[in-house]
Order: C-alpha cells, then structure tokens, then sequence
C-alpha cells in the first residue's frame, strides 16, 4: 500500500489521466479508443527525450554551465542572471523541465550561503524555463501536440510566441535587477567537461533529425527508428531516462479528449463556454490541472490555435501546479537545508502573478 502511495505522489498526472480516460470510457459505447492516440505526437516526443537524456549523458548542460559561471570571486546578480538566462534559453530546445532538472540545483548549490536570495533566483528562474520554452514547438511538450494537431508551420507558430519570448525576456532581466549583489562563498563547476564527444556529435544529429520530423520534412516512423537503433547501440541505459509517465498521460489524455467529444452535451457546454474566450479559459484551467493536460483537453473543442497556444503556454506561470516544471523546481528546492516552502510559494507566486498580468493583455491585444 505504501508503495501504491509511493507511485501515485510521484506519477500524479499519470494517475489523474488513467482515471479521467476510465471514467469518461464509462459514458460512451465501446470503441477502439488506440485510434484516439495520436502515435506521432508520442513518437516525436519519446525521440527528442532520448536525444535530449543524451546530452545530459555527455555532460553537455553542466558543461555548459560551467563556461558560463567561471571566475573567482562570483557576485549573486550577476550569477544568478547567467543562470537565470541560461535556463530561459536552454528551455527552449531541451524542455523546461530538462533545463529545470539541470540548473536549478546548481542554482541551490551556488545560492547555498544565501536562502533568501536562492529563493527568489529560483522562482524567477523557474518562470525564465516556462517562458522560454513556449517560442519552440519542441520546447514544452503540449507545444509539439498543438503544433502537430493544428497543422501549423514554422512561420505561424513563431509569429505567436516570439513577440510574447521577447517581451518576457525583457521583463526577466528586469526581475534579475532585484537579486542583492552579494558575494558567493562558493565555487562553480569550472572544471567540468564533455564525457564523450564521439557520442555527444551522435546525439546531436539526432536531435537535428527530430527537428526536421517536428517542421515535417522527414517521416516520423523513419525518426522514432533511427533514434531508436542508434540510442541502442551506444547505451542502452538512455531508454531508462525517458519519462514514460508523462507519455502515458499523453495518451490517456487522447482517449479522454476522444470520449469527451462524443459525449454530445459535454462537448457543446465546452465549445460554447470557450468560444471567444480560448487564451483566457485555457490559462485559467491550466492553473488547475496544469498546461499540459488542459492543451490537449481544450484542444478538442476549439479550431483558434493561436490563442490555445498563448493560453496554454501564458497558463505555464501562476500557480505552482500550472505548469509539471514549476513543481520539479519546488521538489529540488525542498530538499535544501533549512526549506522555507511558505516563503517561496509566496515568492513564487508573486513574480508569476506580475508576470502573467504583463503576458495576458500584451498578447491579448498585440499578438492575437
């Protein structure tokens, strides 16, 4: 029992999307619900996380990291903005919760000497990932399903993220203006290195084959076989780094949709309640049951891509559970010494509340 518990804290969305998929099969007749599963979302996703494991494998962010950060004496602003910058632009070809994963406890090991200042770098640092991750298709997960289930092209889908990223990188380097500029007793990672460059230059051409899968010039059944066998061959181990909960909750939220949009009454009230309304209503539920979920819900009811994109991605800030990234930061942040998590919700949700009410009416009025 306790290691059901165990599972259900650790794969909540997973658990969430198996319940709403199974309660909603319960209202409509039986069918072959594998043909809600859109497989080349799924694919492409599994492909870039294998590419993206990989570089994390070789050392890659860390390394990076590490040029970024080197030199004595470091002061707390100006680390704290080069971290903060680095998540802001890793996020968007690596995911936000990679980039989240990968600096945010370098940004608690270097901030160790100072909590108060760690709190604030950290939550400014977290809306940095969500908000840069929305310019790519590849940057948040939902993003690749909505650009996959609109049919959009490059062109279209950067016309509506890239003035919402610029606009949000302004108002960061604003936020990183208030870090106290105070010396860190600490060391960076300086002497890190790429553990394998062979496999490093593999793992980049893979992922340069998902890129060209993703802006579909190249098939996906070709992609998902050559990462497949290429991973394979050089560390079978990568397979284990793939978050297969949240491809799971992916595909148990397609049958979910699937369902739904049979259940006439159901998909009316949501269509009518989202007409004219899709950024406003797709950024609030997102801050319930987070953005992933809530794009691939709404997606079903509403043929106004660009403002389900902005929603969904805008939705990412607010709450700690709006967007699954938010919470990676929150965990890896609990588990410093001497926690303060009523004080870095409030931090947290301060700078997401400024953030969102700055987003919402530019790209309400400026971009849709």
């Amino acid at each position: 029992m306790r290691e059901f518990i165990g599972f259900c804290k650790r794969e909540f969305s997973v658990v969430i999307s198996f319940l709403a998929a199974l309660i909603s099969c319960l209202f409509v007749p039986v069918t072959n619900y594998v043909d809600y599963i859109d497989t080349d979302t799924i694919g492409l996703l599994f492909c870039l996380m294998i590419a993206v494991a990989g570089f994390r494998d070789c050392g890659l962010l860390t390394f990076m990291s590490g040029k970024l950060l080197g030199g004595d004496n470091p002061k707390s602003r100006r680390t704290g903005t080069l971290l903060v910058f680095i998540t802001f632009f890793s996020s968007m070809f690596f995911t936000n919760d990679v980039a989240l994963i990968a600096f945010v406890p370098l940004t608690a090991a270097l901030f160790e000497n100072r909590p108060k200042t760690m709190i604030y770098v950290i939550a400014v640092q977290t809306a940095a990932a969500n908000l840069g991750s929305m310019l790519t298709p590849f940057g948040n997960p939902h993003n690749l399903y909505l650009y996959d289930r609109y049919d959009m092209n490059a062109g279209d889908f950067f016309a509506v993220t890239l003035p919402v990223a610029v606009l949000s990188a302004v108002l960061i380097l604003i936020l990183c203006m208030f870090i106290k500029n105070e010396p860190l007793n600490t060391h960076s990672r300086r002497g890190a290195v790429i553990r394998n460059k062979r496999f490093l230059a593999l793992y980049a051409a893979l992922f340069l084959l998902c890129l060209l899968a993703v802006f579909g010039k190249i098939g996906v059944i070709t992609t998902f076989a050559s990462v497949c066998v290429v991973a394979a061959i050089i560390d079978m181990r990568i397979f284990a780094a793939v978050d297969y909960g949240l491809l799971a909750t992916f595909a148990f939220f397609f049958i979910f949709v699937g369902n739904i949009r049979n259940i006439g009454a159901v998909s009316d009230f949501i269509t009518k309640l989202m007409d004219g309304r899709e950024m406003l209503a797709s950024a609030a539920v997102s801050q319930v049951i987070s953005n992933v979920p809530a794009a691939m819900m709404l997606s079903g009811f509403t043929e106004n891509a660009r403002a389900l994109v902005l929603g969904t991605n805008l939705g990412g800030l607010g709450t700690v559970v709006a967007s699954l990234a938010s919470l990676i930061s929150f965990r890896i942040y609990l588990e410093t010494d001497e926690a303060k998590p009523v004080r870095y919700l409030i931090v947290f949700t301060l700078i997401n509340v400024l953030l969102l009410a700055v987003n919402i009416p530019f790209a309400y009025f400026f971009v849709l």
